[in-house]
């Protein structure tokens, strides 16, 4: 018999109540991950931290389709930058960096989310 994971579903509501679009990767992360994520954000922090994250992913995605190489000056900049919210966001646990990897991997987008990460990581990485 399957399990109802209360605690994510609970998350998924409160995301919609914020009127968070980005909701269904809660789907995505495993517990200890969503533990980290209670932990360390709060409402505000988090739509902050969504809000630089989506800013810094927008600006590579153009890069991207202003064929700017991606060993350039301004995009090593912006990647830099996406790194540090990376960092930010495992609070300097390398450990979780395989997790994310495993959470971002995208073969076939199934929504503009997932496109623009797929663009992001495919440029970036």
């Amino acid at each position: 018999m399957q399990t109802v994971d209360f605690k994510k579903y609970a998350d998924i509501i409160v995301n919609l109540q914020m009127k968070n679009d980005f909701y269904y990767l809660i789907k995505r992360f495993d517990n200890d991950t969503l533990d980290h994520i209670r932990s360390q954000f709060d409402k505000e922090s988090g739509l902050d931290f969504m809000d630089r994250f989506n800013r810094l992913s927008d600006e590579i995605v153009q890069l991207q389709r202003d064929n700017v190489p991606p060993e350039s000056e301004k995009c090593q900049q912006v990647i830099n930058e996406y790194w540090g919210l990376v960092m930010e966001f495992t609070n300097g646990d390398a450990g979780m960096l395989p997790k994310l990897m495993k959470i971002g991997s995208i073969d076939t987008a199934t929504n503009a989310w997932e496109e623009r990460q797929k663009i992001v990581n495919d440029y970036s990485f």
